[in-house]
């Protein structure tokens, strides 16, 4: 059993009513997402059966100064900054720090004078660069490896030549927390269906919910029965780049529900069996973008 779930006692779900929490099997595979109802004793019988589990209720671990970081987070550290090791071009968060604002930008990082400053783009938003002005406070986001991590800053200048950019004051202390294995997002990516490698197309479908273990899939039809094989392909567009993944996958779950446009649609949760390490890195970066615009 992964140390991040607990076992779903048959008191805690009421028929009628959507789970309050996602459920997974003891491999932390998806098998029920949070929302859904479940509608009958029978269903709900089959679902005991598997041997459900989910995430435990814990309030999540303080940020600085009571600024919250990312909800998908366990444990925590605080480091110097130059420990995370950000390289020039990742993705950066600034989440202004001031009443009422609650905007997140996601800019670049450019590059560090240790112990002067940061250097990042500056936001833009609908093609056009926001004016930030010198002493404004950000509390700044970025992953690291298998790390969130959180700082605040204060802009000490902000120019526009040869290109908008800012200088952040250097952070004294970084907080690090260790995101969880099975980190996920919700999605829209569409996905193509072959009963094998270079086999014949069966069907097609969104990817709605997305992780590098797995993923759950809208279909018209059923994909496979319960514990069989499929192989997948799907895009995945990071800026400019696009990456089509390619991976064989077990069906460990199937269900019935209502998609967003109120048609029926076949669920079906998916375990990927064949990720090689550069689409591992791909998926990841994904789901951390989409977390980062959740925010």
């Amino acid at each position: 059993m992964s140390e991040d779930l607990i076992p779903v006692q048959r008191a805690e779900i009421v028929i009628g009513e959507p789970l309050p929490w996602s459920v997974y099997d003891a491999n932390h595979v998806l098998l029920v997402h949070k929302g859904v109802v479940i509608g009958s004793e029978t269903e709900l019988q089959n679902l005991m059966e598997k041997g459900p589990y989910r995430e435990a209720l814990s309030p999540s671990p303080a940020a600085p100064r009571g600024e919250g970081m990312h909800p998908e987070m366990e444990g925590g550290a605080v480091v110097p900054f130059e420990r995370i090791r950000l390289t020039p071009g990742d993705l950066v968060q600034l989440k202004p720090l001031q009443e009422g604002a609650s905007e997140r930008y996601n800019v670049h990082y450019l590059g560090m004078l240790k112990g002067r400053s940061l250097m990042v783009t500056t936001p833009v938003v609908e093609d056009k660069v926001l004016f930030i002005r010198e002493g404004q406070l950000f509390l700044v986001r970025a992953f690291a490896g298998l790390d969130v991590c959180g700082f605040k800053a204060q802009v000490l200048a902000s120019h526009m030549r040869p290109y908008p950019y800012l200088h952040l004051k250097y952070p004294a202390e970084v907080h690090t927390m260790r995101v969880r294995r099975a980190l996920r997002a919700n999605v829209d990516i569409i996905v193509a269906v072959y009963d094998r490698k270079g086999g014949r197309l069966k069907a097609s479908g969104r990817i709605v919910d997305l992780s590098v273990g797995g993923a759950r899939v809208y279909s018209p039809q059923v994909l496979a029965e319960q514990g069989g094989t499929i192989f997948l392909s799907f895009k995945v567009v990071l800026d400019e780049i696009e990456e089509i993944v390619t991976t064989p996958a077990i069906v460990r779950s199937i269900a019935h529900e209502i998609d967003a446009k109120g048609q029926p649609a076949v669920v079906s949760g998916l375990q990927f069996t064949g990720l090689s390490t550069a689409q591992r890195l791909v998926v990841m970066n994904l789901v951390y973008r989409q977390l980062y615009k959740e925010g």
